[in-house]
Order: structure tokens, then sequence, then C-alpha cells
């Protein structure tokens, strides 16, 4: 029967002898270090297929986002542009589908900094902004009216204009409530955070009142809750007929 004795215990070895009679345990530790360290790479892999786009961000994408954004110029405009899709399913004489996006918690910061380049809005603001909000995936669909009344030719057999309450009764502010917007994985819908509206209003001009054009509806989700993978915006208009736009996630900061 043999006994190994540990190096440690022989005080004639040097510390460079020592290193070359390793111990059992040592030996088996260092076997075992490459399958230590392939299976970290795994779970690191795995962590950045499943989070593809950018979160949380770190103060350098936060800079980078928000000098994206003042800048406002044709770079700003090219990293959007995947980030919005038009539609058109105009209803007959009702409301249609303009545009659908959807925004990371980057494209977030850079489209914010873009909307307020010219209202001295800082970097600090946009990082506390951020914080508050946390790290959501943004769904923007924009709903737009059909002209209601038409201009009409002046004369005695013209009928007369419409008037302000009777055009708010034609088109009221919550029509959007009409129309059924989700967004979708592996045919899963995900269940939002928030769903908030704007309507939009046309310029008034000297002749013609500002009348109710339009509006916008945000559905927040919790980004944790949202893979990078395609989603899909679906939305049911009035009339039944299904509209989508696909958004490949993983391949948007």
């Amino acid at each position: 029967m043999r006994f190994k004795i540990p190096t440690s215990c022989i005080p004639h070895l040097s510390p460079m002898e020592r290193l070359a009679h390793p111990s059992t345990s040592a030996s088996t530790a260092y076997r075992k270090l490459p399958w230590a360290l392939l299976a970290i790479a795994f779970y690191l892999s795995s962590c950045v297929g499943l989070w593809a786009f950018d979160m949380p961000l770190t103060p350098a994408q936060l800079h980078e986002a928000y000098i994206l954004g003042q800048r406002n110029d044709q770079a700003t405009s090219a990293f959007l542009t995947p980030y919005s899709k038009p539609a058109s399913n105009a209803l007959e004489g009702g409301p249609h589908v303009a545009e659908i996006e959807i925004l990371t918690p980057f494209a977030q910061v850079v489209d914010k900094s873009r909307e307020r380049a010219t209202g001295g809005y800082s970097e600090q603001q946009a990082a506390a902004e951020y914080r508050q909000q946390g790290d959501t995936i943004l769904v923007r669909v924009r709903l737009m009216l059909p002209s209601a009344f038409p201009k009409q030719e002046s004369g005695p057999a013209s009928p007369p204009a419409p008037t302000q309450d009777q055009k708010r009764a034609i088109r009221p502010e919550n029509f959007w409530q009409n129309f059924q917007i989700s967004m979708k994985q592996h045919d899963k819908t995900l269940t939002t955070r928030s769903i908030h509206n704007k309507p939009i209003y046309s310029a008034p001009s000297k002749d013609a009142p500002s009348v109710l054009d339009g509006a916008t509806i945000w559905l927040e989700y919790d980004a944790k809750n949202v893979a990078s993978e395609p989603a899909r915006v679906e939305i049911v208009t009035p009339d039944s007929k299904t509209i989508t736009a696909t958004f490949d996630l993983q391949n948007l900061r």
C-alpha cells in the first residue's frame, strides 16, 4: 500500500520543486479548471443571446445615446430607421394606422434626446430620466384620422360649415380605444406595464381652428420580460382587419 506524502511536509524541497510534485487535490482542481471556464463562457453567451439589446445601460452607453440624439442629423435618422415601420390600412371614412415603432432602452434615450435637441436638454437629465423609468420596451403606434369635412366651395347652395361641437362628436379623442394593440413573441401576448395616449391636433390657421387629426398610443413593457428575439406588434382595427409589424430585437440596440 502506497502513501503519498504532501510536498508541503517535506522541508528540503524548494517552492519550485513542490510545484513539480502537486498534491492529488491540486491536480484534480487543475484538471477541472478548463471545464469550469467552459461552463462560465457558455453561461455568458446564453445571457448575450437572451438580451442582445443593451440593458441595463452603462454610463458610456447613456453618453453615446444622448450624443447621437443631440446630433439630430442623418446619423440619428439612420439609427432610428430600423425601429419604425410605416403602415397603411385606412378604413373607409375612418382612422388608419400610420406608423408602428418599437424602442429599446438605448433607442428611447436617443429618441428623447433628439426630440429635445434644441431645448437645453442635458445629459444629466437624460441619465436621471432613464434611471427613473428603468429598462422598458416601448411600442408606439400613430393613428391618423381622415378629413371629416372636406373643403367645400362657397355659394348659396353650400351647406353651413360644421361647428367645433359637431366635429368633436364625430371624432372623439378616445377613438383609439376601438383599436386592439398588442405585442407577441412565439404567439404569446406579452403583458403591458402601462398604456397611455396623446391626441394629435392640427395647427390652427386664420380660416380654420385646430381639429383632432389622430392619436399616439404608447404600450410600455418591462424589458426583462421581453426576449431578444423577433417581436410582432399586432393591431386589430375596428373593422376586424389585422395589421402586423415584426421587429427582430436581436439586431437592435
